[in-house]
């Protein structure tokens, strides 16, 4: 005899008015199951994931069925969610840092979580502590509790997030990009957590990603979305295998491989970093964030720093744009020394677009201002207007979006608002941190081929920050690797990862 599915998802059709943005027809997840669901941005993957939890917007229009344990999902009452969010299903965040409370300490968090569907104190604290020390956090469990979410690593963070999903062993887990902010070897450490703790108490994982090496590496069964329809479904062997539908082979064609720049030819320095340290702090308490940095980087290339969490990436990136001042060390950019006040001459394209823009600026008046900033007022407004034009038009921005907000752009369009905005002020050398982290592999293809292009127009000299060390092969010239503060070999892990 069969055994029933634990969630079964038919004839799912989520629209926004008229327009549709997800049709799923059938998803059926048996106890203990591994789905993955995987797309480009857009997609209708979170979307899909936010219906099964009940967090779906009233705003939109949504039929079919959402069946959990024989039970209707889409017409529950809020009074019934609140028995089954967290008891019977559990969610993990994309983004631990906003999914947490920055003002609380961990513990406390974890405790309430626990104590939703436990009251009792010490129940509800050995559900806690049974769960760290699933998660291998044992040792620095007191640590742990005590900490605020800014003073653990990315790593740990996520395993917190992990634990209070998981705190009352829910029969299905929900997981909307957990890795995606995570190193390379980070992110090996909490996919394995994942697995294990829901292989452990029993648990199924509905699990969306835009990381295909990871899907298919986890995953026992896949759904693929494309533009909110189903494309392709089954096990994961079939999904990746050779008669894969030819959109999936299109994402893995995009993934990260080889070398896509060129050797520098005649090199011309554009940046040196001398003896270049910080600390944070001051006594036996101090912090060395940054330790003796020596580098130079040459017009035309691209230099990747990668490390794990709290090594010293950042407080590289703060130093080059005048965020922050060294304790000790030289920076010159061209023949004078870098500015001890912003701008510095060096502009940086962060991770989060969206985090990144002002929500209440359109996009043409983005470019815009640091056109006119930048020119001091020597360039008319409609000369700094046209300029800007210009420059989206260089990134291969939409132009029909020039007068659109940051919410009304997809992820990658605002990444190239973001690029537009970084080239206004004709900087000679660009920081890109994690500046591709969050993007689908179509999308982050096409927003690195568009550095690559500019990078050979433009002479630019990049520093790409980042954790994925398949990505920083692809279009480095070099590599760093950092350890707290320090410059080392890239370590075995990292290359087997």
């Amino acid at each position: 005899m069969t055994t029933p599915a634990l969630l079964t998802i038919q004839d799912l059709r989520i629209h926004a008015g008229s327009t549709s943005l997800v049709h799923l027809p059938l998803l059926e997840l048996h106890a203990g199951e591994l789905h993955g669901i995987i797309g480009e941005s857009g997609s209708g993957k979170s979307l899909t994931l936010f219906t099964v939890l009940g967090l779906i917007s009233p705003q939109l229009n949504v039929t079919g069925s959402v069946q959990f344990q024989g039970q209707e999902l889409t017409t529950l009452s809020p009074k019934l969610w609140q028995t089954i969010r967290g008891k019977a299903i559990g969610m993990v965040f994309q983004e631990p840092m906003s999914a947490l409370n920055p003002q609380m300490r961990c513990g406390k968090q974890l405790l309430e979580s626990a104590r939703i569907h436990e009251p009792d104190l010490n129940k509800a604290q050995a559900l806690v502590d049974k769960k760290l020390d699933q998660l291998g956090l044992s040792e620095i469990k007191e640590r742990i509790m005590q900490a605020y979410p800014h003073q653990l690593s990315g790593g740990q963070r996520q395993r917190v997030m992990i634990a209070m999903a998981c705190v009352h062993e829910p029969p299905l887990i929900l997981a909307d990009e957990p890795t995606t902010a995570l190193d390379s070897v980070a992110r090996a450490q909490v996919m394995d957590d994942l697995q294990r703790v829901c292989r452990e108490q029993g648990s199924a994982l509905l699990w969306v990603s835009h990381e295909l090496d990871l899907v298919r590496q986890y995953a026992e069964t896949i759904t693929v979305l494309r533009k909110g329809v189903c494309i392709a479904q089954g096990d994961s062997a079939d999904v990746f295998g050779a008669e894969a539908d030819p959109y999936v082979k299109e994402l893995m064609a995009a993934m990260p491989h080889g070398k896509w720049v060129s050797p520098l030819q005649n090199p011309v320095p554009v940046l040196s970093i001398q003896s270049l340290s910080k600390n944070y702090g001051h006594g036996p308490q101090a912090v060395q964030a940054l330790m003796d940095f020596n580098e130079v980087l040459h017009q035309g290339e691209t230099l990747s720093v990668v490390g794990l969490s709290g090594s010293g990436k950042s407080t590289l990136a703060k130093l080059l744009v005048a965020l922050e001042q060294p304790t000790i060390g030289q920076i010159t950019l061209g023949d004078k020394p870098l500015p001890r006040k912003p701008p510095t001459g060096i502009q940086m394209v962060f991770q989060d677009p969206y985090a990144s823009l002002n929500p209440n600026v359109k996009a043409i008046d983005a470019v815009a201002e640091v056109v006119a900033l930048v020119n001091k007022q020597k360039m008319s407004s409609p000369d700094a207007m046209n300029h800007a034009m210009e420059l989206l038009k260089e990134v291969g921005f939409d132009l029909r979006l020039s007068q659109a907000y940051p919410h009304q752009m997809s992820g990658g369009q605002r990444q190239r608002l973001c690029i537009a905005r970084a080239l206004a002020s004709n900087p000679k050398v660009l920081i890109l941190d994690e500046a591709v982290a969050a993007l689908d592999p179509l999308v982050q293809k096409q927003v690195l081929d568009l550095f690559i292009a500019l990078q050979q127009e433009r002479q630019l000299a990049y520093l790409f920050i980042t954790h994925n060390l398949e990505v920083a092969q692809a279009i480095s010239h070099r590599i760093v690797f950092l350890e707290k503060g320090c410059k080392k070999p890239l370590p075995d892990d990292w290359i087997r990862v």
